[in-house]
């Protein structure tokens, strides 16, 4: 019996030429494969980088958080009950509700008053929220401190539920009952004696006085239909030594105490 064997028609050479071509292209496409497995990997080992960097970044961040200590009366408002306006100044009780810097409160109430706010303050606190954890600290109660805060943070943008009141601190402010490193701490405040133990964080604010005072002789901002200086004013002068110490100090990345950065004693009345 006869065994009839299949040849290719194509000559030998023209065989091997294609079978090395078919190894060549196997070649370039694990070449291709491994560079873009190596490809990926690199990728991979970025964005791990990345995201670790920026982890330390944060927490860095975190360890330098600073915080911000703000009173209210005197500090950021007057506030005077409307029995206590003078003649000269009741035409403020026609402007209240027009004006955005004047509010009444409890109308038609025995105990109603009136708030002023200090001009510069909501400049002042939409710039201070970009550098500070900012908290109220007040002698006022909660009632009256959360009136307050429905005026200038209604949001809770600035100061969410940071609110210290007399209730939780009836006799003296301490910063004790702050979750953050006294180290971090600026006080603004127009008092000192309310701080008898965290006077190297303090920066003394001047009273801001608008309304008439008993007792005083001279004429207040009220009765004579002027106002302390919003670009030049204790706000504005104080948001700009703030700006600087949190620059000063971040730059500092061994810096772990912002009250170096604080003059004392304290003489910044001038505020």
């Amino acid at each position: 019996m006869f065994v009839v064997r299949k040849h290719s028609l194509q000559p030998k050479s023209k065989r091997r030429k294609r079978s090395s071509l078919s190894s060549f292209n196997d070649f370039v496409k694990r070449l291709q494969n491994n560079a873009a497995r190596f490809k990926k990997h690199l990728t991979t080992l970025r964005d791990k980088t990345r995201n670790k960097l920026a982890c330390l970044n944060d927490e860095k961040k975190k360890k330098k958080k600073l915080h911000l200590v703000l009173d209210l009366d005197h500090t950021l408002i007057h506030t005077v009950l409307v029995s206590d306006l003078s003649e000269r100044e009741k035409y403020l009780l026609e402007e209240a509700d027009s004006r955005q810097d004047l509010w009444r409160c409890n109308k038609d109430s025995p105990y109603e008053f009136i708030i002023k706010l200090r001009p510069f303050l909501h400049e002042f606190l939409l710039e201070a929220n970009k550098l500070f954890t900012m908290h109220v600290y007040t002698m006022g109660n909660y009632c009256y401190a959360q009136d307050v805060l429905k005026l200038i943070d209604p949001d809770k943008v600035y100061f969410g539920n940071r609110v210290i009141t007399r209730e939780a601190s009836p006799c003296n402010k301490t910063l004790d009952l702050l979750v953050a490193d006294t180290r971090r701490v600026v006080i603004v405040d127009d008092t000192i004696s309310v701080w008898p133990h965290h006077k190297r964080n303090l920066l003394q604010i001047t009273k801001y006085i608008y309304f008439k005072v008993d007792g005083t002789k001279w004429e207040s901002y009220a009765e004579g239909k002027k106002d302390e200086s919003r670009k030049s004013g204790s706000l504005a002068n104080v948001l700009k030594f703030l700006e600087d110490v949190h620059k000063r100090f971040e730059e500092d990345l061994d810096s772990k105490d912002l009250r170096l950065l604080i003059p004392y004693p304290c003489r910044q009345c001038c505020f």
